[in-house]
């Protein structure tokens, strides 16, 4: 069984070795019938690995997706057949899940927004109404279930649910650089200005790395730190890095990510000098990534990361839409949809970001209807043993953000 299949069997099962690789020992994936008689579980291929077809737009999904025990489905039929002993499967499990867990709808779909980004509303699985669904765990579950029905015993799953709080610092301060302070005076924020610029950054209203680390206490978070990209003005207003402000940062969290910017998103060459630098002024080796603006514009791009020594990358989450943008909601290593390659780059989904739910570009949701949108989101990230990961900007849990984000995060934090 190539590695691939074999790898999304073993995820769809979510259990340890060697556990899996017996189960997976009573699964098939092939059309050839003549191997059929040695295994308890067939699930014959839809075509879309045809290496004819493949990469093709003859591979999208059509709308409206079948459902096979209320769950979508993206390849093959929703047929379960049983034969003795067996079951033969026409439903293409694996298809559908290689096809969101790699994000290689996004070789086929080459629509994007303004920045170059491949947009929520543009995806398959919102098209479908199953964005907020990790609908490649319910693979997993339903292939569980067929697993037991012929006799093949698994242990139980093993809950691996945690909260993930992340930060991207785009800015760390409004009134240090002196076009800052000159820009408050002249909105005649003069007092919180000259507190900011005389007394210190501790002083400045941006400055809430204090203030939610208070808030997160024994939650595990990760912070990702921009410290390139002055040609682009989605990269502004720059900071020094360099700075004891910015190490002020870094002292409340001291294992930061590389937050890539949005220069580096175009231009991907760039990201092994930007790893390099952030590694110099942590004083650590860098191995955690973000996008700026979530601008990853290929799944090639993941090469970049992996050449400059990232293993974990959060970036695959949606800015327009909150859900799951990879269909599950538990860390996956990266299969390269060119080379059908298992990378030992994990992505970690990203399932709601603060701004996606109120900027009026996005959601435009009231603080009632975020709530429950959150709620809602992290029990099922709960009920399939993911992690729950958040995206807050510093900036935006300000008091003179104008958001709800602050009273937001507080909430997330107690629940």
């Amino acid at each position: 069984m190539p590695e691939h299949i074999s790898y999304i069997l073993s995820f769809l099962l979510d259990i340890e070795e060697p556990a899996a690789a017996d189960a997976i020992n009573n699964i098939c994936y092939t059309t050839n019938k003549a191997e059929w008689r040695r295994y308890k579980i067939v699930i014959i291929p839809s075509g879309f690995f045809n290496k004819i077809t493949y990469k093709s737009q003859n591979t999208a999904p059509q709308l409206p997706l079948p459902e096979i025990d209320g769950v979508p489905l993206l390849f093959g039929a929703p047929e379960v057949a049983r034969v003795g002993g067996q079951l033969i499967v026409k439903a293409d499990i694996v298809a559908s899940a290689y096809f969101l867990l790699t994000r290689y709808e996004e070789l086929i779909n080459t629509e994007r927004d303004t920045n170059g980004r491949f947009k929520g509303n543009s995806s398959i699985l919102y098209r479908s109404g199953a964005l907020r669904r990790p609908v490649v765990d319910e693979y997993g579950r339903l292939l569980r279930g067929w697993l037991n029905e012929v006799g093949v015993g698994l242990p139980e799953r093993q809950s691996k649910f945690k909260k993930v709080i992340t930060h991207d610092v785009d800015q760390i301060a409004q009134y240090r650089s002196n076009r800052g302070f000159a820009g408050g005076i002249k909105r005649l924020h003069i007092t919180d200005a000259l507190k900011s610029k005389l007394l210190g950054i501790e002083n400045d209203p941006l400055f809430t790395f204090p203030w939610m680390r208070s808030k997160e206490k024994d939650i595990d978070t990760e912070l990702f730190m921009k410290v390139a990209g002055m040609r682009f003005s989605q990269d502004l207003p720059y900071f020094d890095p360099l700075s004891a402000d910015a190490r002020k940062v870094l002292e409340l969290y001291p294992h930061p990510g590389i937050h890539i910017s949005y220069e580096a998103s175009k231009n991907p060459q760039l990201i092994e000098s930007e790893v390099e630098f952030l590694s110099h002024i942590a004083g650590e080796k860098i191995t955690k990534s973000r996008h700026h603006y979530l601008a990853s514009l290929h799944p090639s791009d993941f090469r970049y990361l992996i050449n400059a020594g990232i293993t974990d990358d959060y970036t695959m989450g949606y800015a327009d839409e909150v859900g799951f943008r990879l269909g599950t909601s538990r860390p996956v290593r990266w299969i390269d949809p060119d080379t059908m390659e298992v990378t030992q780059l994990t992505l970690h989904p990203l399932i709601v970001m603060d701004k996606t739910l109120y900027d009026p570009r996005y959601m435009h949701l009231g603080f009632d209807d975020a709530c429950n949108t959150i709620e809602d989101l992290r029990k099922i990230t709960e009920e399939f043993g993911g992690e729950f990961v958040t995206l807050w900007h510093n900036s935006e849990v300000s008091t003179i953000s104008g958001s709800y984000a602050r009273k937001l995060f507080e909430q997330i934090c107690t629940k």
